[in-house]
């Protein structure tokens, strides 16, 4: 009796195991799949803008593709910090003392060999610390791949 008992516990558990399994790789749920970019390489670069000046940051790839996901600049930054690619325009600004970073979602697809720029509509104030024209930092960050 006990051995029958065993036998028709390990078949119902053998059971339920099937059907879980078969359950969870038959779903259409994008959740047990979650690989929308398997290859992508998260990028991140960041470069120091002079005041009332312009500095490349990143030149996307000449064979993959590059989805912008944030930018973010110094808060502080008179006339604001503005982004922009080659081929593509102005993409956000941010403004003084207001919002520094945008978040895109899904993203932004930048052009290929598109080179992201940030510029400064401020003047040249000089740093008390450093007794120097103000630098104001600008970053972004976007998934590449392709390449």
């Amino acid at each position: 009796m006990n051995r029958l008992f065993l036998a028709t516990a390990f078949v119902s558990l053998l059971v339920t195991n099937s059907w879980a399994t078969s359950n969870l790789n038959l779903s259409k749920s994008n959740i047990n799949r979650y690989l929308p970019y398997p290859n992508a390489a998260l990028t991140t670069a960041t470069a120091n803008v002079p005041a009332g000046g312009t500095v490349q940051v990143y030149t996307t790839p000449v064979l993959g593709d590059f989805i912008l996901t944030q930018f973010c600049a110094s808060p502080d930054a008179i006339g604001g910090v503005r982004l922009n690619a080659v081929n593509f325009g102005d993409i956000a600004q941010t403004v003084n003392n207001g919002v520094s970073c945008f978040t895109f979602t899904p993203g932004v697809s930048i052009p290929k060999n598109s080179a992201l720029s940030c510029s400064n509509g401020g003047t040249s104030v000089p740093n008390i610390a450093t007794s120097s024209a103000a630098n104001y930092f600008c970053t972004i960050s976007g998934m590449a791949w392709g390449q």
